[in-house]
């Protein structure tokens, strides 16, 4: 079993050349045989228990960094190599237009919305102010 303990504090930064936010979290691994698991302070944290739309926002960043880094030269291609369909990249790559506050909130748990995958992969705004707006209205509307 491998642990992965915190040793510091977080940070979030948006790096604007690269139009992408880094999360860093510090951590230490200890590794011991059998499964692998990731302790923090917070409790167990593995790759399992995130939500689907983590997965599918930091899916849409590997994504889109293989296409611009030129290691596919279509939407097509890539959906050949990863065993998925051309729909469902080009919906997890627009996540990764979503503003930056609203994709920290959703990778690290905070903000004022609780969102949802199937809330993100509808239409949304591509302005910034226009999104914050628009994920405002949808949270107020569902019910509690």
């Amino acid at each position: 079993m491998a642990i992965v303990k915190k040793v510091g504090e977080e940070t979030v930064e948006f790096l604007e050349e690269e139009n992408l936010i880094k999360v860093t979290i510090p951590i230490k691994i200890i590794r011991r045989g059998g499964k692998s698991t990731i302790t923090t302070p917070d409790g167990l944290a593995g790759y399992e228990e995130m939500e689907a739309l983590q997965k599918a926002l930091i899916q849409g960043h590997r994504w889109i960094k293989l296409l611009e880094n030129g290691k596919f030269n279509s939407v097509r291609e890539l959906a050949e190599k990863e065993k998925t369909d051309k729909a469902r990249i080009s919906k997890f790559i627009r996540l990764t237009c979503l503003a930056p506050d609203i994709q920290e909130a959703i990778l690290c748990n905070t903000g004022a919305w609780v969102l949802t995958l199937k809330d993100c992969l509808k239409p949304f705004p591509m302005l910034w102010a226009e999104q914050r707006e628009h994920f405002k209205k949808i949270v107020l509307s569902a019910p509690n």
